[in-house]
């Protein structure tokens, strides 16, 4: 059987399409547990009445304590012998269970992974990771390091997991614990299987408000974290790399989190001018920024400009350049809202 763990906080427009493609999967062996996080916009009742319609599924209610508790508390509830994830506001093709399930069966992989739809406010972009493969752990160093590269590792939810290998979530982190459960869980596998499909849809919208996108303190000192762990998994899983690139890649999310922070700072409405001058200072005076950030695999356009003048510390004009990307992004977005109203008038 298979355990399905889908976390709700705040998610009543979204939940009922989330279950829905659960219970209309090919296969049914599989048991359903809503693991409600303490929401107040009804989606408790929510997932209370969804449970009276099929009983495959389960409620579990706790107070609101984040994303991975409310994992956690899946894992702990879970009867099936692999798990699979779900965020309550996403969702999951027809036949997402039959195909991961066939082949986790004829590989027997400790771990199955897919591709992805990115829905970001009507577009739909396909992430799908290369090639059918099957690796065996001790073969699996630079798979893995294009895997990390292109963030086919980061979350859970396309994946199928062995729940006897399963770790927990950590709970004191607020950015990159999914990643950690993963590194920690990859340790442990003797298989691991991709499968070239966009079976998951992932919906990211620019308000959107759910446990894994919450503010998040000392980014920074997080993602050094989270980089450190993984160059750490790599060394003592695989040893030192024959080169270089194997760090550089690990690391380049760590600048990637830079530039995000970067270019977020022209819609913070609550810092006046000089103080995000001086936020990008010290983004540019970051020690690792320093030391290593010329060794970053940068392949985003916006970033390795955003990087040019960041390393030589002109916070102006990486200011300059976020200002004028926030532009373009909300131009493209109200294009494709024009688009859809002028479709939806069209289609009366």
């Amino acid at each position: 059987m298979y355990s399905v763990i889908i976390p709700v906080y705040q998610a009543k427009a979204g939940l009922g399409r989330c279950v829905s493609s659960w219970l209309s999967q090919t296969r049914e062996d599989f048991e359903l547990i809503l693991v409600d996080d303490g929401s107040t916009d009804g989606s408790a009742a929510l997932c209370d009445e969804l449970a009276k319609t099929d009983a495959r599924i389960q409620v579990v209610h706790q107070e609101n304590a984040g994303v991975s508790a409310a994992r956690n508390a899946g894992v702990k509830r879970a009867k099936g012998e692999f798990l699979l994830f779900t965020d309550s506001d996403d969702y999951v093709a027809s036949d997402y269970l039959e195909k991961m399930a066939s082949l986790q069966a004829d590989t027997d992989s400790d771990l199955v992974l897919c591709g992805y739809h990115h829905l970001y406010d009507g577009g739909d972009i396909q992430k799908i990771p290369g090639d059918a493969c099957l690796w065996a752990l001790s073969d699996f160093s630079g798979d893995f390091l294009s895997l990390y590269g292109q963030g086919y590792l980061n979350m859970p939810w396309n994946k199928l997991y062995r729940r006897e290998l399963a770790g927990t979530f950590d709970l004191s982190l607020s950015l990159g614990e999914d990643l950690l459960f993963n590194l920690a869980y990859v340790r442990k596998c003797r298989r691991i299987a991709v499968l070239p499909e966009a079976l998951c849809y992932y919906i990211q919208e620019e308000q959107k408000v759910t446990l894994s996108s919450r503010k998040r303190e000392d980014r920074l000192m997080l993602a050094r974290r989270v980089c450190d762990e993984t160059e750490r998994f790599y060394k003592e899983t695989w040893g030192e790399p024959g080169a270089q690139d194997a760090y550089a890649g690990i690391f380049t999310r760590y600048m990637n989190e830079v530039f995000d922070e970067c270019e977020k700072l022209p819609a913070q409405k609550d810092m006046s001018l000089r103080e995000k001058l001086s936020a990008i200072r010290g983004y540019a005076m970051d020690d690792w920024v320093c030391k290593r950030g010329d060794t970053a695999i940068l392949t985003c356009p916006d970033y390795k400009i955003v990087w040019f003048f960041l390393k030589r510390r002109m916070a102006g004009m990486v200011y300059i350049v976020c200002v004028f990307r926030r532009a373009a992004v909300l131009a493209v977005h109200n294009i494709r809202r024009i688009r859809r109203k002028g479709q939806a008038i069209w289609n009366r």
